[in-house]
Order: structure tokens, then sequence, then C-alpha cells
């Protein structure tokens, strides 16, 4: 299956390092300036935003709070450990350097080593993915659930045939709870987990795909409705299921 194709032009002279938009352009490629490791939140205006926002709430409540990520049960990461992984401009590997994934504010954080202070984050441009834990990351335009056009990073899969299917690994704050009684239960500030996935067809753009069967007896086109819905009879598969989903969509690949 041919995936969306964007096409970009960067220009960079030698071993310069040109500045523009607060971006670093680098032989070795194109990423996002430094964060300081020592913030609470780092540099990263999403996590800022989500301190400012519980701070006013607090306040409205007589409250005073200084929040930090230690205060929230969870990560924001898929995986907090860094690891090595390989950085890709247009599909050609080009720079081996240690990954995670920022799944609450949907980044690529990168660092050259290990024992680095310094943590960067890849930009967010279509030329650029990265794979790393057996996961690759594309920057592409989707439709999300509520049929809004979207920009954000994607992993593949199933691939390779007229069906792409896709899932989006997200991290949810959940705000906590003081228990107001001896019968309620208190619940701490919390990230949680959702995984969402999306649907690409030949050239087109993926779409949000709904865990249900009818929705996703939906996604297919309508000479292989007969085909699936066989399928769905025979297997059983629980679109629930990750498994499941992946091997209806290989399946599909093959009519």
């Amino acid at each position: 299956m041919k995936r969306p194709y964007f096409i970009a032009v960067f220009v960079v002279f030698g071993f310069a390092v040109g500045v523009a938009q607060n971006k670093i352009i680098q032989p070795w490629g194109v990423i996002q300036t430094a964060r300081n490791p020592d913030q609470a939140f780092g540099n990263n205006p999403s996590m800022e935003n989500l301190y400012n926002d519980m701070r006013i709430k607090f306040g409205r409540l007589g409250e005073e709070v200084n929040l930090t990520l230690e205060d929230i049960d969870g990560t924001i990461y898929l995986n907090e450990n860094f690891t090595l992984g390989t950085l890709y401009d247009e599909g050609v590997a080009f720079k081996k350097l240690y990954i995670r994934y920022d799944a609450y504010n949907d980044e690529v954080e990168l660092k050259e080593s290990l024992g680095s202070d310094v943590v960067r984050s890849m930009l967010k441009h279509p030329v650029y993915s990265c794979s790393v834990n057996g996961n690759e990351y594309h920057y592409i335009m989707y439709t999300d659930e509520d049929g809004e056009s979207q920009k954000g990073y994607l992993t593949p899969v199933v691939a390779g045939g007229y069906y792409t299917l896709f899932v989006k690994h997200r991290k949810v704050f959940k705000e906590g709870k003081e228990a107001r009684n001896s019968l309620e239960k208190s619940f701490p500030h919390r990230f949680l987990d959702r995984t969402e996935y999306y649907v690409s067809r030949t050239d087109e753009m993926p779409v949000f795909m709904k865990t249900k069967k009818s929705d996703v007896l939906s996604i297919f086109a309508e000479g292989d409705q007969k085909a699936i819905k066989g399928y769905f009879k025979d297997k059983r598969p629980n679109v629930n299921d990750d498994d499941d989903l992946l091997n209806l969509f290989t399946y599909a690949n093959t009519l």
C-alpha cells in the first residue's frame, strides 16, 4: 500500500547550524531546541498549560497547588527509558539516537547518548520518522474521532496492502479526587492509557476507527464486505483485541 507522501526541501550548508522559528537545522537532521530536564515539566507548552490550568482551578477553590510530574501517577511516556533507535529522512535511515515517545504531548524525544543531559525532540514534519522498540512513528495528517483533520504521530501495525492499520497511543490526564467522606475513595491525579486505531485505504488519509464490529466492517471496501463478514463468522475476532485486529487486517490485504 502506498502511504501519503509529502515533499519538503531543506538547505543545509556543511556543518553549519541554522536557526529558524526556534528550530535547529543540523547536518544529520532537524530537531527542536533542547529541553531543560531539571524543570518539572521541561519547556513543553502543553505541560505548562496543564500545570497552569490546575493551579487556576485549585485557586478558585481557595487552595494553592504546586503541581509537578511527581504528583501525578503514571507517566507521559509510552516507555520512560530512552532506547537506541533510528531516525529516517523520507524513509532512508540516517542517524542512530536514543529515543522515547511522549504520548501526552505527541512528541519524539532524542538524546545523543544515555548519559547525556541534553534532551531534544524530533521536528514534527512528514519527511522525518523514527523506529524504536519495534514501533515506527510517522508524522502524518489524519482524521480524528470528531471528523477533524489533525497532524500527529501514527504507528503502522499492518501495511503492505490496500489497507494500512495504524495505532496511536495516548496518555490522558485524569484529575484526582479527594474523598468527601469515609464511604468514598480518593483518587490521585494520574495519566491513563488510551489506544486509538486509524485506517488508510491506498493513498487516502487515515481515519479514526471505533472498535465496534459495525464500525470495523464499515471501514472495508464494498467489494471486500462479503469476505470480511465470512471472516467474522468463522474466526469470531474480538475487535477490542490488538492481535485479532492485526489478523483481520492482514487477512483483508489478501483479498
